[in-house]
């Protein structure tokens, strides 16, 4: 067996695609879904690479929470509309078992098992049924976790309740793109991406990314 080496109060990030057994056309799925994973390791400061694992889910490992969020809002904006996905996030050690193959363990992956169950649980209830995200941080003060969570429900409600149009244009602003650039990858008027940016909240969720983005 390989050294076990620790590392202090990384934030693990699990994802997993939802119903994905019931996808079409699998092969397509698992393309993009290798597509989303690349490109969040390519867009996202990052300790140890996402990569797929069994099934349909990815894990990572990030240097902080924000890096975490971020990855996950690019694989879930690069998926859509072919697919959505859940995620769950936990900070704590991270024991490497297996450097050269990517095998690692410990309370990050444990409390993000956890989130991620949690965030299942929660999408099956009505009230709370556009929860995707997670966050589980035994160490961390309650309220600040508290604080997190309640942030993350209410920009998966806004993101879920969005028109696949409007996450089209909330993908595109996302990776940089001008309105003016999004209008014309989607065949609408510029004004008409300018309408929804302020209509559906995508101005709103834009900046609500950019500062969980930046959590420590």
């Amino acid at each position: 067996m390989h050294n076990v080496k620790i590392d202090a109060s990384p934030v693990a990030l699990i994802g997993d695609i939802v119903e994905s057994r019931r996808h079409r056309d699998r092969q397509r799925l698992h393309d993009a879904f290798q597509a989303a994973v690349a490109r969040a390791n390519a867009d996202v400061p990052v300790d140890e690479p996402a990569v797929i694992t069994v099934g349909d889910e990815f894990q990572g490992v990030y240097p902080s929470l924000g890096a975490a969020l971020r990855a996950s809002f690019v694989v879930r904006a690069e998926l859509h509309p072919l697919a959505d996905i859940r995620f769950g996030l936990g900070r704590g050690e991270v024991a490497t078992l297996d450097a050269a193959r990517g095998i690692h363990d410990g309370p990050a992956y444990w409390a993000a098992r956890e989130a991620i169950e949690t965030a299942e649980a929660r999408a099956q209830r009505a009230q709370t049924r556009t929860s995707r995200t997670a966050y589980v941080a035994p160490d961390e003060p309650a309220p600040t976790v508290a604080t997190v969570r309640a942030a993350l429900d209410c920009l998966d409600f806004m993101v879920g309740s969005m028109s696949t149009t409007s996450r089209q244009i909330l993908g595109g602003l996302m990776h940089g793109l001008t309105q003016q650039d999004v209008a014309d990858r989607l065949g609408i008027s510029p004004s008409a991406v300018s309408q929804r940016v302020r209509r559906d909240g995508i101005g709103v969720a834009l900046e609500a990314m950019a500062t969980l983005g930046d959590l420590p």
